[in-house]
């Protein structure tokens, strides 16, 4: 049996940092778990609990939670051998810009309707339920191009800050055609979560030996 070639072990080197860096953007693993765990949560609580103070406030919180624990796990434990940012490929490129513009329409959409709905400042409209629901929808284009970057994350991560937005208004999403897309991709992007961190842990293995192999015997 022939002992690999230098070039054999540069390209596999390669090969693993190529891997790696996808859990810097695309492969969410245990976030893609959390987030998938957390619309199922948050769908049917919404859905099955009266909308007690209590559920609304869990509900506002949830996105908060998932989206400040994904960027934890990306910089602390699935880059935790150095920053390896994922080339972009042009067509996820314009896969995000799509999602961007989209929500970027719906959001201004949502916001001019609801502006030209309220009663003159005079009357006092600007409690809390308006200023929340509508800085939800204001901030969504921006979370999506920040920290929303794969389809599912996108499904996801939009249901639960609509999910938040509808809460600081004493509302909350109801079993419906029109709903039953978000706990589908709930389990989807359970699923694709664990696939990743699996191979996370494989590849985690495969570096730490690849190193240990290259070390200096003293």
């Amino acid at each position: 049996m022939q002992s690999p070639t230098a070039s054999d072990s540069y390209r596999r080197f390669q090969e693993m940092t190529r891997e790696y860096s996808r859990f810097s953007r695309s492969a969410g693993g245990m976030s893609a778990i959390a987030g998938g765990v957390a619309c199922l949560a948050s769908f049917l609580a919404g859905a099955l609990l009266p909308a007690t103070m209590e559920l609304r406030a869990a509900l506002i919180a949830v996105p908060v939670l998932w989206l400040t624990g994904k960027q934890w796990l990306v910089h602390r434990y699935y880059q935790r051998f150095g920053q390896v940012e994922e080339q972009v490929t042009p067509a996820e490129r314009n896969f995000q810009r799509a999602f961007i513009a989209f929500t970027a329409l719906i959001s201004a959409l949502i916001v001019g309707f609801v502006l030209t709905r309220l009663q003159p400042v005079g009357s006092l409209p600007w409690d809390l339920r308006a200023i929340g629901y509508l800085m939800v929808v204001a901030v969504l284009p921006l979370i999506v191009w920040r920290w929303l970057r794969t389809p599912l994350e996108f499904i996801v991560g939009v249901f639960l800050l609509c999910q938040a937005a509808v809460a600081f208004t004493g509302q909350t999403y109801a079993f419906g055609p029109t709903t039953v897309m978000f706990p589908l991709a709930a389990i989807a992007l359970v699923v694709v979560g664990w696939r990743d961190h699996q191979r996370f842990l494989r590849l985690q293995t495969e570096m730490r030996a690849f190193v240990a192999a290259r070390k200096p015997i003293p």
